[in-house]
């Protein structure tokens, strides 16, 4: 792994983490790291449009705003008030939607988890911070409506993949009783390829449509935030993916022992950025078997 040469968040030298710029995007660069990433996303949506084919019970298009995305799709199990396990999706806040991320419900419905799947606004048609605060909106209509789909609000736990890591992150370390939630609202997290410092994304192109600066990196940089809920945290890698997300991952657990929270990394040997996240949906592999085991399942 190169070793970082520099260490200031604010850095924006010529060079970030020993890398030059064309270097450093090839590290965030997802889809040029899988040249078949479209046979992934194809799989995915496929087996989503078969989950929402199914004849399992589901509540799908809920609106919790305004906008068309400010849309969850809840799937429930048998079970009388289960834990409800909330999925984030990624794209680099400018790509996906919910939809194609409904197989992660395959396993862990019939396991006994309800599982809702959050769709948000995308940059750059809304900005960086809006686009945070509608996820937190979305996590807060669960919790708020729990009752009116019938699963437990005291046992909301949270997972996101790559930008859905940043923002499974970024929900654990929010003031939820700043608008009037429980602190401890979220019990569990896992951050599956996050990017919990945002600085070096600032210096790719994947950076542009978010139109950020240094300063509101940082403030949304999970990296550099407190963890009221103090929930423990499994943060998820694929043992193929690039040494920044593996720094990237290792940093953020670092983090989250200062701040007292039980926190690991599970780097998954195999796998790279798109194939981990299909292990939330397959019985009895590691990631899975965490999900279940931070749910009490």
């Amino acid at each position: 792994m190169t070793q970082p040469v520099n260490q200031d968040p604010n850095f924006q030298g010529p060079n970030y983490q020993g890398y030059d710029a064309d270097a450093l995007y090839a590290q965030y660069n997802n889809r040029g790291m899988v040249p078949d990433y479209e046979d992934y996303t194809a799989d995915f949506a496929r087996r989503s449009d078969a989950v929402r084919a199914s004849d399992s019970d589901m509540a799908l298009d809920i609106a919790y705003g305004s906008h068309d995305a400010q849309q969850i799709d809840l799937f429930l199990p048998d079970a009388k008030d289960p834990p409800l396990h909330i999925f984030i999706h990624g794209g680099y806040w400018q790509w996906n939607d919910r939809k194609p991320f409904a197989f992660v419900a395959e396993q862990l419905v019939p396991a006994g988890a309800a599982v809702a799947m959050v769709g948000y606004p995308l940059c750059p048609t809304i900005g960086f911070q809006e686009l945070c605060d509608s996820v937190r909106a979305a996590i807060a209509h669960l919790w708020r409506h729990a009752a009116d789909f019938g699963y437990d609000r005291e046992r909301l736990h949270v997972s996101g993949h790559s930008a859905g890591g940043h923002l499974t992150a970024l929900m654990a370390a929010t003031d939820w009783p700043a608008i009037d939630l429980p602190a401890d609202l979220i019990k569990s997290a896992i951050p599956i390829s996050g990017i919990f410092d945002l600085e070096p994304i600032r210096h790719t192109p994947i950076g542009d449509p978010l139109g950020l600066d240094a300063a509101q990196a940082r403030a949304l940089s999970p990296l550099f935030l407190p963890v009221p809920g103090n929930g423990p945290m499994t943060i998820t890698v694929g043992a193929d993916e690039s040494a920044e997300f593996h720094r990237q991952a290792e940093a953020y657990r670092d983090h989250l022992h200062t701040q007292g929270v039980n926190a690991d990394v599970l780097d998954i040997d195999g796998k790279h950025h798109f194939s981990v996240v299909a292990e939330l949906a397959v019985a009895e592999s590691p990631l899975f078997r965490r999900a279940l085991d931070l749910m009490g399942l």
